[in-house]
């Protein structure tokens, strides 16, 4: 069988779609199959903001060793070249909003036609799935759905404090505004803890330790960070940017819709006065938890995976 090669960008930025491409290349070689991680360019490159034990390449792809895996944002960087090399390539779709991006400005139609000539278009959820159909016109027998999974072993509850937590990396100015607002009117006993910068320890720790996330998710294929916030027992609040629809459900997760900064304050506000009040219902809670953990499990994503290797072994 031909190794199964993911593109990935030379970027120690965190970033959950890159973490996503090493662990599931990762656990193909764990199965039975030959997989690496492949960053374009001059010498050796390995992400290092996380723990890992992925395969990685560089230089050149062939079409007798490799079946390449091109992130939605590359596809029309590559699909050319590929297809002159008959080099058998998929896509995989992690944010569906992201596949507008035309890297080939010498062909209009260079979005389409990747997708066409793609072997296998990879979607991390539902809504994604959607839009691939719906949008490109791709035939649901091309589509494999491939969700992440979440190390419960490393994202789990914790000794809780009276902490909110968030992501600032999107959505800048609408985190601004719920935050200043926040910092003048929660209880002094509160702290509003920023997640930026940290390696995945770092972040596992601090989430471990909250008991509310905020939640600035925009565009998103299958936003990770509200699951691992999920899974450590946070009550959730904000945008599910679309992908994370088909999880957002409670106790964990409170819908805001995007833009709506007065009710965000609001219903923050509201449970901050709940849990002083009557603490948390621990009940509730781990039976999200237990919801969320098994949606993002490992064994879902090798079975998920398992379905990919036939499908690459069969082209």
């Amino acid at each position: 069988m031909k190794k199964i090669v993911y593109g990935a960008p030379r970027s120690n930025t965190p970033s959950g779609g890159v973490k996503v491409i090493y662990k599931q290349s990762e656990l193909i070689n764990q199965i039975g199959a030959v997989s690496a991680v492949w960053h374009p360019g001059e010498g050796d490159y390995r992400c290092t903001w996380f723990e890992n034990n992925a395969q990685v390449i560089s230089g050149d792809l062939n079409a007798e060793d490799h079946f390449v895996i091109l992130p939605e944002i590359w596809a029309t960087g590559y699909s050319e070249e590929f297809k002159s090399k008959g080099i058998k390539y998929g896509i995989y779709v992690q944010n569906a909003y992201y596949t507008h991006v035309n890297l080939n400005i010498r062909n209009e139609k260079a979005i389409i036609e990747a997708y066409e000539n793609a072997d296998i278009v990879l979607s991390i959820s539902k809504d994604s799935s959607r839009y691939i159909q719906e949008i490109f016109g791709i035939k649901s027998n091309k589509i494999v759905l491939q969700r992440y999974s979440v190390d419960n072993k490393i994202f789990r509850p914790g000794i809780k404090k009276r902490k909110i937590t968030y992501m600032p990396r999107k959505m800048e100015q609408h985190s601004n505004r719920v935050i200043s607002i926040l910092q003048s009117i929660v209880p002094k006993n509160w702290e509003i803890k920023a997640i930026d910068k940290m390696n995945e320890i770092e972040v596992a720790s601090h989430l471990s330790e909250s008991l509310i996330f905020l939640a600035f998710s925009e565009f998103e294929g299958l936003p990770v960070p509200p699951v691992e916030a999920g899974i450590c027992g946070n009550i959730v609040i904000g945008y599910h940017g679309q992908g994370g629809l088909e999880y957002w459900d409670k106790p964990i997760y409170n819908e805001i819709n995007q833009g709506d900064i007065q009710n965000f304050i609001e219903k923050i506000m509201e449970t901050i006065n709940k849990i002083d009040l009557n603490g948390v219902n621990i009940d509730e809670i781990n039976s999200g938890i237990e919801k969320i953990t098994d949606y993002f499990s490992t064994k879902n994503e090798i079975y998920m995976l398992q379905n990919l290797i036939k499908k690459v072994e069969a082209l």
